[in-house]
Parts: structure tokens; C-alpha cells; sequence
């Protein structure tokens, strides 16, 4: 197996390992989810390195809780990741719509494992239109070495614009295997958070959500 918080250049990565490296090369101090293939082993890697990584992760109860405790730590600051299957967002789906009225601190990236053809899902839906619906920003990477690269341009993005961003994989992305370049780990994002009041912000009542 790869150690994925090792200094080597390159390594041969399943599409997960190389998401999972690609948020230690992110600086990613915060990490949440509810398994789902096609993203299960993301989740796999992370309780194992977590630890190492200096990064918090938990497997919640269901994908709601998972999309909520990550939206807390990015609302204090702190860069966080939650990511499940397709299907799972539909779960997520309430707090994510009111996350993108009103946004977060830190950067904060919402992976949808899909699964076009459902190779092992109920369906195939596409939530590239969950970004559509929210007006949040998404990226999508097409093969391991993006599924890592991209990862911190898109939380460049998100803290640019103070909004969660949908990052969209599929199975073939998540299952390919190619060779990866690394890059260096960020050590100097904050683990620890602090949740500065804004009601303005983050209290959603009609007066402050639509202005």
C-alpha cells in the first residue's frame, strides 16, 4: 500500500488516494462523511492517516450530520471536506442549500462521488445540477492527477468567494489507476477553529438570507 503522507515524486494511485493526497497537499484540517461507494475508500484512508496527518475526521451518522459538522469547522475557519456518493446529497441536500446563502470562512469542499451507468448505486442522477441549484461553485476533475491537482485550486476558490464548492467525481475517476505526481503537504493551515458571531451571516432569517 502507498503511504500517501510520504516524499516520494510520484506513485501508481487508485482516483481516491489520489483525492486523499491531494487534502494533505491542501493543508485539509477537518474531514467528514457517511461511506458510500463510489467514495468508500476515501473514508478508509482517512481513519487511518488522519492521525498522522494532524487532521480531525470522523465517519458521522448519515450524510446531514457529515455536511453540518464540516460547515461548522469551515464557518470557524477551518479547511474542511465532506464527501460522499451521489445519492448521499440528496440526504445533505437541506443544509446545503442554506450553507449557500450563508457561506463559510475557510475553504470547504463538498465531494459527490456519482456513479454514471450505476455500477453500484440505485441510480445514475447527475448532481452536477445540485450546483446549478445552489449557485456554488464546481469543479470537476477527469482522471487521479487532476482528482489530486484540483483540490487546492478549488479551495483557493472557495475561500476567494467564501463559498462551499462541489467538487464531482465518478466511478471511473474514483476506481482509475494511473501514475501521480506529488506535491508538497501543507502543515500550516490551523487545526483548531474559532467561531467569530455574525448574525448578519449565519443566522438564516428572511432578513438576513435575501438582501
Amino acid at each position: 500500500m502507498v503511504d500517501l503522507l510520504s516524499d516520494s515524486k510520484k506513485e501508481l494511485l487508485l482516483g481516491n488516494e489520489a483525492v486523499t493526497r491531494g487534502l494533505f497537499e491542501a493543508g485539509v484540517k477537518f474531514a467528514s462523511t457517511y461511506p458510500g461507494t463510489p467514495s468508500s475508500e476515501v473514508g478508509n484512508l482517512l481513519e487511518e492517516l488522519s492521525e498522522r496527518a494532524g487532521m480531525y475526521f470522523e465517519f458521522s451518522s448519515n450524510e446531514k450530520v457529515a455536511m453540518e459538522v464540516s460547515a461548522a469547522a469551515a464557518s470557524s475557519s477551518v479547511r474542511s471536506f465532506v464527501f460522499m456518493k451521489h445519492v448521499g446529497l440528496n440526504v445533505a441536500a437541506d443544509p446545503l442549500m442554506t450553507l449557500a446563502y450563508s457561506g463559510v470562512r475557510a475553504g470547504m469542499l463538498i465531494m459527490s462521488a456519482d456513479d454514471p451507468s450505476a455500477h453500484s448505486s440505485q441510480n445514475e442522477q447527475d448532481n452536477r445540477y445540485y450546483s446549478t441549484l445552489a449557485l456554488i461553485p464546481m469543479v470537476e476533475p477527469s482522471n487521479p492527477q487532476e482528482a489530486k491537482d484540483f483540490i487546492k485550486e478549488a479551495y483557493a476558490i472557495s475561500e476567494k468567494l467564501e463559498l462551499p464548492l462541489l467538487y464531482r467525481t465518478t466511478t471511473r475517476v474514483n476506481h482509475a489507476r494511473s501514475v501521480v505526481e506529488f506535491g508538497p503537504i501543507n502543515k500550516d493551515t490551523p487545526l483548531k477553529g474559532h467561531f467569530d458571531k455574525d448574525d448578519a451571516k449565519f443566522v438564516n432569517i428572511p432578513a438576513y438570507a435575501v438582501q
